[in-house]
């Protein structure tokens, strides 16, 4: 091996293989920043357009609409569905709380229900109950919900909503 010292450059040779030269290194040692530019903005874009388009798990309840555009933080949510029964002209409640789902002409399932609330009120005790009745929901079953929170310990119940379009 032959080492050649130059004012100009450092290099090395070895008889057969070609000669190194730090000189002709594009970075001259630091790290390019534009390929992680890129990657970043690729990312950035692809979870940009991507974020619309992820499904929620949950049930589309229809708020009525309501002129109010005060609210509550978000506390516990019991959601209100009122479904037609087939073949007659009735309608059935079904309530989901807590990622169970609670059928309204059950009684053992609304003794469920109100336990359920019991033990999400002393979990948390400090934060309210909000409830997402469909439009469809009869009023009964919305004071009869009333009832349960006021049974389970919870002084804040809100009436969710959405914002009326002008």
């Amino acid at each position: 091996m032959i080492i050649r010292e130059n004012p100009k450059t450092v290099g090395w040779s070895v008889r057969g293989f070609r000669h190194y030269r730090p000189e002709n290194r594009l970075n001259h040692g630091l790290v390019m920043v534009a390929p992680w530019v890129n990657v970043a903005f690729l990312v950035g874009m692809y979870l940009y357009f991507l974020a619309p388009n992820v499904l929620q798990p949950g049930v589309a309840v229809q708020l009525p609409e309501s002129p109010f555009s005060d609210g509550r933080h978000y506390g516990h949510n019991i959601a209100v569905l009122s479904l037609p029964v087939a073949g007659k002209n009735e309608r059935d409640e079904i309530y989901f709380f807590d990622d169970q789902r609670y059928l309204g002409r059950e009684a053992q399932e609304m003794d469920l229900l109100r336990s359920a609330l019991a033990t999400a009120w002393s979990q948390k005790p400090n934060l309210p109950l909000v409830i997402e009745a469909d439009r469809a929901v009869q009023h009964d079953t919305i004071v009869k919900l009333f009832d349960m929170a006021s049974e389970a310990g919870f002084r804040e119940v809100n009436l969710a909503t959405r914002p009326s379009e002008k």
